[in-house]
């Protein structure tokens, strides 16, 4: 470690490593049981022969693992013709989705195909949007399961069968869950708009894996990430001094936790945000420190990828696309208001520094990760950043590594402090100085 690596870093990082070596085995009892009946992914071999199951690690080199209820079965890229993997699917179903937002025909189609493409979650989301703005529609109550007594229909909830006015009343004080495929939603009110926001997450789901799937190895997940709303931010279990949506990792709450605000909510606080720190716990770093609720692997890199993510979905509810980031422009005159230096960002504790107060410097923290973070994946920089900074974080995240300065010093091929001048002078670009 270099001179500059504090006490916490150094600690983090031991941590980090000694999670790195149970790693491998939790991810694989946590999506054994998972993918015990799941065959959906289908290899073709140049022998002629078929596999089925689920894909771990996607984007892997060399061999595939693929997990066929307890047994995993290892197949040489070599040695394969064609793959199809659920995700191929899923994103077809969001670009059709996408494409006939404004066409409930074309979306009653959509639950039909993704019934026969296998997406049991995202075909009976589909149904449950339909019916939540037109419930004439017996084939989709039959899809959801509900029972039909006299002229009302009976909704499933909490072992019990009741009207949709009970259905709403009941969610306060036992919250519904929506699956998804790689996400799943718990809420207290407002179905529609809960409905919504995880579809939004299913697809920032493909948008992640598009965008940082092969560059940075991820894992695919087998395991839904849940996300838990609250219907305001009276009753939502706040993190620091004010409410700030937030993920608690595994082994511990292992959910995203955000809330709707205003008088007419269309999407939870920073729900892509919250998003991205599910995706990448289960994606890259699994678990952290068992002692800690508080650790987290790369806090300024956490926090910078899921608010890069947070700033390029956009679009209205239910419908969000990956675009442009949005805000650069008061986002870098924050993060040049902060009062230290990249040496210090990196080292920044998660809680103590994002969440436990709620004043300027504070904002600052977090406009200066994500402006960083947006700066080292620019394509024009000189020296390039983008794939040195795809090693690096693979290796912060999923390797071990945590905030070590002299991994950061190696894997981006320079030290950290030659980075402060073109970054700062890229932020009063983009302030307009």
């Amino acid at each position: 470690m270099g001179h500059r690596e504090t006490a916490n870093a150094r600690r983090a990082t031991m941590l980090s490593m000694k999670s790195t070596f149970c790693l491998p085995l939790a991810l694989a009892l946590a999506t054994a049981a998972v993918a015990q009946d799941d065959l959906r992914d289908v290899i073709e071999l140049n022998n002629g022969r078929t596999v089925r199951g689920r894909v771990v690690a996607p984007f892997a080199a060399g061999e595939l693992v693929v997990l066929q209820g307890g047994k995993r079965t290892r197949v040489e890229r070599r040695d394969i013709t064609a793959i199809r993997l659920v995700a191929d699917d899923v994103r077809d179903f969001f670009e059709r989705r996408v494409r006939h937002q404004n066409s409930p025909r074309a979306l009653r189609y959509l639950v039909d195909w993704a019934v026969d493409h296998h997406l049991e979650g995202l075909a009976k989301l589909q149904a449950l949007e339909l019916l939540l703005q037109d419930d004439s529609d017996e084939r989709l109550h039959e899809l959801l399961g509900h029972k039909r007594r006299g002229s009302e229909w009976r909704w499933p909830h909490d072992g019990k069968f009741v009207t949709f006015d009970k259905l709403k009343e009941a969610m306060r004080d036992e919250p519904l869950e929506l699956a998804g495929e790689r996400f799943r939603l718990r809420c207290d009110a407002g179905l529609l708009t809960n409905v919504r926001a995880l579809f939004d997450l299913e697809q920032l789901g493909v948008a992640w894996f598009d965008r940082f799937g092969k560059a940075l190895d991820c894992k695919e997940v087998l395991e839904p990430i849940t996300v838990r709303t609250w219907r305001g931010v009276d009753d939502f279990p706040k993190w620091g001094f004010r409410p700030e949506a937030y993920f608690e990792p595994p082994p511990h709450g292992d959910e995203g936790r955000t809330f709707y605000a205003g008088p007419t909510p269309t999407r939870p606080e920073r729900l892509f945000f919250v998003g991205t720190q599910g995706l990448l716990h289960r994606s890259l770093i699994g678990e952290v420190n068992q002692q800690d609720r508080r650790d987290r692997t790369c806090p300024w890199l956490e926090v910078g990828l899921g608010m890069h993510m947070q700033d390029l979905m956009q679009g209205p509810a239910g419908f969000a696309v990956a675009g442009e980031p949005r805000q650069q422009d008061r986002k870098a005159l924050q993060a040049i208001a902060r009062s230290y230096r990249l040496t210090h960002l990196v080292h920044l504790p998660m809680y103590g520094s994002f969440y436990l107060t709620s004043d300027g410097a504070t904002a600052a923290n977090w406009d200066a990760a994500t402006m960083f973070v947006a700066f080292l994946l620019r394509d024009d920089n000189k020296p390039k950043t983008r794939e040195a900074f795809f090693r690096y974080a693979r290796a912060a995240l999923a390797e071990g590594q945590g905030d070590s300065s002299s991994a950061f010093d190696r894997l981006m091929g320079r030290p950290i402090e030659q980075f402060e001048e073109p970054w700062r002078k890229w932020l009063h670009e983009l302030a307009g100085f």
